[in-house]
């Protein structure tokens, strides 16, 4: 029941209320991007802090930057067999995602970007009763 207070609610979004009276949907995105393999570390800290300032000037918030660091692709991209892989997660409006993807897809030194709504892992397991597990 949505008003018991033992319920829990497991949505990602949230509604805080404009100073006008209205409601705005925050949700959370993972964005992961992968950079061309030969940049050295200053510059890929450059791209992922410009990244950073973007989600901020947009009026989102990042909550965390993990840097996968040099990967082999599954297949060759621009001619390229390897990519720095970034993955991060931040919250904001639902231009917010657009916005950023346009930007990074406009970036000679990105060469692939994806980004998706975030699902937490307690909704993407299956729970388990304790009863049946032991059982089995």
């Amino acid at each position: 029941m949505l008003g018991d207070p033992g319920h829990s609610n497991h949505h990602e979004s949230v509604q805080p209320t404009s100073a006008q009276g209205g409601s705005r949907i925050v949700t959370k995105y993972e964005t992961t991007f992968v950079l061309e393999p030969g940049l050295d570390e200053a510059r890929v800290n450059e791209e992922i802090e410009r990244v950073g300032q973007w989600i901020r000037d947009l009026g989102g918030e990042m909550l965390e930057v993990q840097r996968w660091g040099k990967r082999r692709l599954a297949y060759e991209i621009a001619k390229k067999r390897d990519g720095i892989y970034t993955l991060l997660l931040y919250q904001g409006g639902g231009v917010l995602v657009k916005e950023i993807e346009r930007r990074l897809r406009l970036n000679e030194s990105v060469l692939r970007v994806l980004s998706v709504m975030h699902v937490p892992p307690e909704l993407t397991q299956p729970k388990v009763d304790p009863e049946t597990l032991a059982a089995a």
